[in-house]
């Protein structure tokens, strides 16, 4: 019995009706801060809660429109509907089987519940007037459903469905209190104590309050105190007073129970509440985990006739913020047990975080990402991997694993390296937009696969900026780097008569776009028309080679001095040595261009010559610390005096898509 589908509108945030297809195993809700993540979680506690107090409705679960005056609200409704598959616990079956609906013949049954509440304006009640009631749905998904469609759920079935919620502020002492809803108290109640052993017990008890009260001194204090009691309370009731520990029966005892650890540095057991946040945190989950293990174990000891009486028959684990005052190194660890949980029959793991740390841990497929749109509404997608490229598939699975931090970023910057984050975290700092203030995210994921990073992004609402490498003139570069961009964008699902149209009104043919590649590149004109359309898309060259190039051009002093001492090329004297200096030149335009027959005629001689050092500095050397060992001695003023163009462009497009 799994979970499987979960819809809810008008709850909160939830204005329109949004569907969730739940992993029977483990699911990840993330997003930023009050994106609608606890929401949900609550969502479910309404509908399965053991306390009542938690399935009770209020004026304020239900949605809000944005700019809407409470006072002018007269109804509101809310549905929170639940989907159960029963695939894989046929023990459950009988329990739900008159309520139970099958989609087509063929298929599992699966059983609908749906948790219906209104309110209305009230002239007596001052909040209004509730109303709620949990039912049946007796209709496959897809059909109308109708008041007759609706049966009752009984509520003696409610309890075969248990949540367990683990808030983000830990209080485990709560849970060790033998007190009804306490974790230590749902743990204990599944030992069956025998009457024997509860009689010897008590007798126990008494017997060391008898052992006390036959002490001299113990007489002494205690017939003070009732001689004085006796002086201010003349009246036969509550006449007698007596010293115990706390009354002699057996829950009493119980409501005693602590939980010590040890050794300790201070050579004394501690109790929870001396253990640091971080402990006390893992020693919550450790409750948990704990319950859910007796539960099987001991439902296991259980005749068949009794599994759904005795334990439930699926149990929800609703964790917020698992990463919550726990070391990093320690995270790995608690997703690992988490997910060990979810893969048990009986059980399934929600849990919701706002970390990168989290998204890294847990499979992309399980992922929902939350996030509010423009109506203060929560919008709900869950990550999509490509699925007809194997190789685009494990690319993007990996690049979603190593860069988490793309899901809580309000814009992606995309690149095309290590290079690139270096230089824009540098410039975007000295721009006034620092990536953590504006929750920006560079990702460097390259050409290859960008289409479905694209797609990905556009997928989840989260806009971003991309900049690649014109690569004029070497292999597949310039026309060959547009016809890629434009072949993507269409693939992550722009449209073609957007994208291609052209000044004459009509729009480019697939076999021309096909053949761009071959475009002669001396049309820069032409080019640059086409790469001017791109950034309409946010989509950005370094030209007219790659980044490396533009830094070295624009800032060619400051590259020229970062050589150690004795270092740099050996370059020949240009007046004294043409020829020399001419095959050093040559040499160089040769290797930046990765081509014997390259001869650089889209560049200048100025940049011909530069292409000295770039073989000295990014060819022959490490890239990324060449960039950050230039950037360190310029001053914000040598940086914005003379900021690339594309720059200045990209910044410029990056305030708009914040604003």
């Amino acid at each position: 019995m799994k979970l499987t589908k979960l819809k809810i509108q008008g709850f909160r945030s939830f204005g329109q009706q949004v569907n969730l297809n739940i992993n029977p195993e483990l699911s990840a809700f993330i997003g930023l801060n009050s994106s609608g993540k606890t929401s949900v979680m609550d969502a479910l506690r309404k509908m399965f809660s053991s306390n009542f107090g938690e399935r009770e409705f209020h004026l304020k679960d239900f949605h809000h429109a944005k700019d809407e005056k409470s006072e002018d609200i007269n109804r509101r409704y809310l549905s929170i509907e639940t989907r159960f598959d029963f695939s894989t616990n046929p023990d459950a079956v009988p329990h739900f089987f008159l309520g139970m609906v099958v989609g087509a013949q063929g298929e599992y049954p699966y059983l609908r519940l749906r948790l219906e509440a209104t309110w209305k304006k009230s002239a007596i009640e001052p909040d209004g007037e509730l109303d709620s009631k949990l039912v049946i749905i007796n209709v496959p998904e897809g059909a109308d459903v109708k008041d007759e469609n609706k049966v009752p759920f009984p509520s003696h079935l409610r309890s075969l469905i248990q949540i367990l919620y683990v808030p983000a502020i830990r209080r485990p002492a709560e849970q060790l209190k033998y007190a009804s809803g306490s974790l230590l108290y749902r743990v204990l109640r599944k030992i069956k104590w025998t009457d024997d052993f509860t009689l010897n017990f008590n007798q126990q008890v008494e017997n060391i309050n008898n052992d006390f009260k036959d002490l001299a001194e113990f007489k002494t204090v205690q017939n003070s105190i009732n001689q004085f009691w006796q002086q201010f309370h003349k009246e036969d009731r509550y006449r007698q007073t007596s010293i115990g520990f706390g009354g002699s029966d057996f829950e009493s005892i119980l409501k005693k129970l602590e939980i010590s650890f040890s050794p300790t540095e201070a050579h004394k057991n501690y109790k929870i509440d001396e253990l640091g946040d971080g402990y006390r945190s893992l020693f919550y989950l450790t409750l948990v985990c704990s319950l859910l293990d007796i539960e099987e174990k001991f439902g296991k000891k259980e005749d068949n006739e009794d599994i759904g009486l005795n334990r439930p028959l699926i149990t929800l684990l609703a964790i917020e913020e698992p990463e919550n005052h726990i070391a990093p190194q320690l995270l790995g660890r608690v997703v690992s047990i988490l997910t060990q949980i979810a893969k048990q029959p009986n059980s399934q793991v929600i849990l919701s975080s706002h970390t990168p740390s989290i998204v890294k841990r847990v499979i992309p497929e399980s992922i929902f990402h939350f996030r509010i749109n423009d109506s203060y509404e929560t919008e709900i997608n869950q990550i999509v991997l490509p699925e007809d490229n194997a190789e685009a598939y494990k690319y993007v699975r990996q690049a979603i694993r190593n860069y988490p931090e793309i899901y809580f970023a309000k814009l992606v910057v995309i690149g095309e390296g290590d290079s690139e984050e270096i230089i824009f975290n540098r410039l975007m700092e000295v721009m006034n937009l620092n990536f953590d203030d504006n929750i920006l995210t560079f990702t460097p994921l390259g050409h290859r696969f960008v289409n479905h990073i694209w797609k990905l992004l556009t997928n989840l609402h989260i806009p971003f900026v991309t900049l690649l490498d014109l690569d004029l003139e070497r292999e597949g570069g310039a026309w060959g780097r547009v016809k890629y961009a434009l072949k993507e964008l269409i693939a992550s699902g722009v449209r073609r008569n957007d994208l291609l149209n052209l000044k004459d009104g009509t729009i480019l043919e697939n076999d021309k776009l096909e053949k761009m590649h071959e475009w002669n590149i001396n049309y820069r004109e032409t080019l640059d028309g086409w790469l001017k359309k791109l950034e309409h898309f946010s989509v950005f060259y370094s030209s007219p080679l790659d980044l490396d190039f533009v830094m070295l051009t624009c800032y060619s002093k400051f590259y020229k001095d970062q050589i150690p001492k004795g270092g740099g090329p050996r370059i020949p004297d240009k007046l004294e040595k043409p020829d020399a200096f001419e095959e050093k030149v040559s040499a160089a335009v040769k290797a930046t261009l990765k081509s014997e027959d390259a001869i650089g005629e889209q560049y200048t001689e100025a940049e011909k010559e530069l292409m000295i050092w770039y073989n000295y500095h990014f060819l022959g050397r490490g890239k990324p610390a060449t960039h950050i060992a230039t950037l360190a001695v310029m001053t914000d003023e040598d940086i914005r005096d003379n900021l690339p163009e594309v720059f200045t462009s990209i910044f410029h497009r990056i305030e708009n898509k914040l604003r």
